[in-house]
């Protein structure tokens, strides 16, 4: 539709309201006339209103899109649902599409510029499309769209196979997707598993997902009294035939063989099968039972219809697949001049051995091979051994000599430029990769093969800071036992701090050295170790010169000040998005440093004891019309799917680089970096910061997170455009560490004071959960926790070393926490605020067992998948996690309810935290442990 190349007298609708907006105006992204395809009548429940598009021929098509009517900011009429009807030859009607889990009514725009893709599962084949759209309330909508596939190669349009009565039993060897006529004897005039492109696997008893189950329609020999079936293919026009193929099933440990015979018939009008017949004989294969395609050549007979009757060999015949290679045949073709071709048959063996004939036909047996041909092959085999005997020799002859000479054989070193793992084209599980290159502009950083890095600060400061002042270093290099030496140092003048070097030299002994190994640092599921406070460490500034041989610049004398946010600062962030262009960067890093310096002295943040200074952003009713899109999140807190987007963009506070101090480095992943900084000549009213990396173009997603402003969610503070990417400054309370940690550590805790710490979590789930706002990585180790037991909800654990092994790819999908995440989104990759629910019932779950063990602990990664499974398909999970000993029973039942398979099933977060706090209002009166909040 968009490209043109189906013509606006191929599209055609039910109705119109005006010429304007007509149905050629309906193409995806053009603004065209009235900018969409709008029908007369409004569309309620029970109007039939359709766009319908002539795609010339047979198309396989996999996917629909759809959009609003935009026509330049001026439309608002788009449909929120619609069905999808098509037609082909064969079907006598056209069919209504049903996706795999039965529904028919698909998911359509929430705005009038978006543009939202539906993939089609399973694929059709269609000729003829139509896009309904559909309401169950009246409403005036307005459609553009674009149907995406591709033409049909073979031409197919119907097969007819005979119905198995073993079908009813509820084993999934039926073809389930057939949308052709079923009745009790035979499937007609429709296409189904056996040509829909998915090959199913060596076991069949194994789902491959999505509602497409085992993907083989099997046949039993007990419901065929002569031992074989017949199908009949049906195709668009009369072709010239070369082959065909049959993706088959061998497991005959099971009882299931490939057929042993295989006797195909052509047809003009479906009712004569004439002239000469091939008839395939397979050799049974008894050793390998991996599923194979099975080829039978055709001799380029000519057909519209083709009959095949299948033998059985052993109790089952199981298909996946048929493809048939041919050409459309141009001229005309009868039925006689198919007769003439005589009755002949001709016969086709899999292997050396003829088979005996299957009936009274006499087959014409194919011409012995010669002497000469076996003589060839012979030549040639052994031509290939005597290769690679010498191929053998000589690397064997080359390795030896370098190693007399002591160095490493290079062409041996990595011979394979890529390691493929085969299990990968299936799923993909692996734990995330801890060995990751990070490069940060001003930040000098470098990445050791375990994941160790050198953090510098080279940030610019003041006179009086910079001039004839030391600078921390911290270096952390290891040695090639994978681990490092910390050495306290005492000397005149340089106060107290750390040496470190890759050959670290002997401590003094007042003062013994602490070597950490690495696998402290990367245990699978260990403790964080506390990082080195950088503000302690000093050296002279020529002993860094000599180690890193950096050179701080001088700056001119500047008024100490504090900072505000300016319109001219923010426009100078949006210019600096961009992120690859290098002048343009440097432009906006020096314009919004030069706003910094000239702004008034104003604090940016609130004292202490004081509500939090917010700047929003407040628009009439009519702006309200035109509803925001949803910013691109890369983050774990982003918008829920499928619910209305009612976030306010936020302004972004700039931060100068100079007034953070790094103190260490918390780690990296896909996402980006973070790095913990204390704060210095400037009113933040916190110690600490945590600062991530982020995307050039990430400016929405910074509005958006700083529009979330709640005591028990970490604050976005600000932005620091000096780095480049650009750090995003957040609130960083861990004086008592994260939830995790501290569960680990403390052992004294009470049940009162856990129900405490989980109702402020679900306090904070609750505001999210307000504003149609999700966690995707709800857990204790994204739980902060200050002072007093207070928790704030942040994102930062995913770059957090020690946990790394909790994020595993799924596919091709980024590292997610599946121990966590509820069956939808670990297999559908779905997150709406009920999702979250789900992970607030296994953080409950954390809290309540002190996290001392991950989730399903004695699982795979592939179990937990599997065992999400068992919920996708209708019932429960196979294995719940068990009640912690600290758990109240109360407390366990809310996490069961977590848990239920139907999201309108799972309690919202303000349910959740109205029973915590009554929960907490009763456990502190008269406790004891009340106390323990301020401690």
């Amino acid at each position: 539709m968009e490209s043109g190349a189906i013509s606006d007298a191929l599209v055609t609708a039910s109705s119109s309201y005006v010429p304007n907006v007509g149905p050629k105006n309906g193409r995806l992204r053009l603004e065209r006339a009235g900018g969409a395809w709008c029908p007369k009548q409004q569309v309620e429940k029970g109007v039939r209103e359709y766009i319908q598009m002539d795609l010339s021929r047979l198309h396989f098509v996999t996917g629909i899109q759809t959009q609003g009517r935009f026509d330049h900011g001026r439309g608002q009429e788009y449909a929120e649902e619609y069905m999808f009807e098509y037609w082909r030859p064969g079907l006598k009607d056209w069919k209504q599409y049903s996706r795999w889990d039965g529904k028919q009514i698909l998911m359509g725009n929430s705005d009038t510029a978006t543009v939202v893709t539906h993939r089609l599962m399973p694929a059709v084949y269609a000729s003829q499309v139509r896009v309904l759209p559909y309401s169950v309330h009246r409403r005036t909508v307005c459609l553009r769209v674009e149907i995406l596939g591709c033409p049909a190669k073979d031409g197919m349009v119907s097969y007819q196979i005979p119905r198995e009565p073993s079908w009813d039993t509820g084993q999934d060897l039926s073809d389930s997707t057939y949308d052709g006529e079923v009745n009790e004897a035979t499937l007609s005039g429709g296409m189904g598993r056996l040509a829909d492109g998915i090959f199913g696997g060596d076991n069949f008893k194994l789902d491959i997902g999505y509602g497409r189950g085992s993907g083989w329609v099997g046949w039993r020999k007990d419901s065929f009294p002569k031992n074989s079936f017949e199908m009949v293919v049906e195709f668009e026009r009369v072709r010239n035939f070369s082959a065909v193929h049959f993706f088959t099933n061998n497991l005959f440990s099971k009882g299931v063989q490939v057929f042993s015979k295989a006797r195909i018939q052509f047809s003009m009008d479906g009712q004569h099968y004439g002239g000469r017949t091939v008839t395939y004989n397979y050799m049974p294969d008894t050793v390998l039972e991996n599923a194979r395609n099975v080829t039978i050549h055709l001799h380029h007979h000519i057909a519209r219809f083709i009959k095949i009757q299948f033998h059985f060999a052993n109790q089952w015949i199981m298909l996946s697949e048929m493809d048939f290679e041919s050409e459309v045949l141009s001229g005309n073709t009868t039925s006689e001049s198919l007769l003439q071709l005589g009755e002949e048959e001709i016969l086709i063996n899999s292997g050396n051995m003829l088979d005996p004939p299957w009936d009274s036909l006499e087959p014409i047996t194919a011409s012995k091979e010669g002497d000469g041909t076996v003589e060839a092959v012979i030549g040639v085999l052994t031509a290939i051994v005597l290769l690679l005997v010498g191929v053998f020799v000589f690397v064997l002859v080359l390795s030896r000599r370098h190693k007399l000479q002591g160095s490493p054989t290079t062409i041996l070193k990595n011979p394979f430029g890529v390691n493929i793992n085969m299990k990968d084209l299936l799923i993909n599980l692996s734990p995330l990769n801890n060995a990751t290159t990070i490069h940060l502009n001003n930040l000098a950083t470098s990445t050791s093969p375990d994941g160790q890095t050198d953090l510098e600060d080279d940030s610019p400061k003041p006179p009086s800071y910079t001039d004839k002042q030391d600078y921390a270093l911290i270096t952390n290099h290891l040695d090639h036992d994978h681990s490092f030496s910390v050495v306290e140092k005492e000397g005149p003048g340089s106060g107290s701090g750390y040496d470190t070097d890759a050959t670290a030299p002997a401590p003094t002994p007042q003062r013994p050295a602490r070597t950490y190994s690495k696998s402290k640092l990367v245990n699978e599921y260990a403790v964080p170790h506390q990082p080195l406070d950088a503000g302690s460490v000093k050296g002279s500034q020529a002993d860094l010169s000599l180690v890193s041989g950096l050179v701080k610049p001088e700056y001119a004398p500047l008024r100490p000040q504090h900072f505000v946010s300016t319109d001219n600062n923010l426009q100078d962030l949006e210019e600096s998005k961009d992120g690859v262009d290098n002048n343009r960067s440097k432009h906006s890093t020096h314009s919004l440093q030069t706003t910094l310096h000239a702004a008034p002295r104003i604090p940016i943040a609130p004292h202490p004891g004081s509500e939090p200074i917010t700047r929003k952003r407040y628009h009439t009713s009519p702006r309200e019309k035109h509803r925001m899109s949803v910013p691109s999140v890369s983050w774990n807190i982003a918008p829920a799917m499928g619910q209305v987007y009612k976030c306010r963009q936020g302004d972004l506070v700039p931060i100068p680089r100079y007034c953070l101090k790094v103190s260490h480095r918390l780690g990296h992943c896909h996402l980006g970096e973070v790095i913990i900084c204390d704060t210095d000549e400037i009113d933040l009213n916190v110690d600490k910061v945590a600062v991530r990396t982020c995307r050039g173009d990430s400016v929405r997603e910074l509005r958006f997170l700083s529009s979330l402003i709640d005591p028990h969610i970490v604050r976005i503070l600000g932005v620091c455009t000096a780095e480049q990417p650009p750090w995003t400054v957040m609130e960083y309370p861990n004086e008592m560490g994260d939830l995790a940690q501290l569960l680990r550590t403390t052992d004294n805790l009470s049940c009162s004071i856990m129900t405490y710490m989980a109702s402020q979590i679900a306090s904070g789930m609750r505001y999210l959960e307000s504003k149609n706002v999700v966690h995707k990585d709800l857990a204790a180790r994204n739980c902060l926790v200050s002072r007093g037991y207070q928790v704030k909800v942040g994102d930062l654990a995913m770059c957090n070393t020690i946990y790394k092994t909790d994020y595993v790819e799924v596919g091709i999908r980024p590292p997610a926490p599946i121990r966590w995440l509820p069956w939808e989104s670990v297999l559908l990759d779905k997150y709406t605020c009920p999702s979250s629910v789900w992970m607030f019932g296994v953080t409950l779950w954390e809290l309540y067992s002190l996290a001392r063990e991950r989730p399903f602990t004695h699982f795979t990664n592939e179990q937990v998948i599997q065992n999400a499974e068992h919920m996708y398909y209708g019932s429960e999970l196979q294995v719940f996690l068990a009640k912690p000993n600290s758990c109240p029973p109360e407390i366990y039942e809310v996490m069961c309810h977590c848990w239920s398979r139907d999201q309108e099933q799972r309690p919202t977060f303000k349910q959740l935290y109205k029973f915590l706090n009554h929960k907490v209002t009763d456990t502190f009166v008269n406790d004891e442990d009340y106390s323990d909040r301020n401690v």
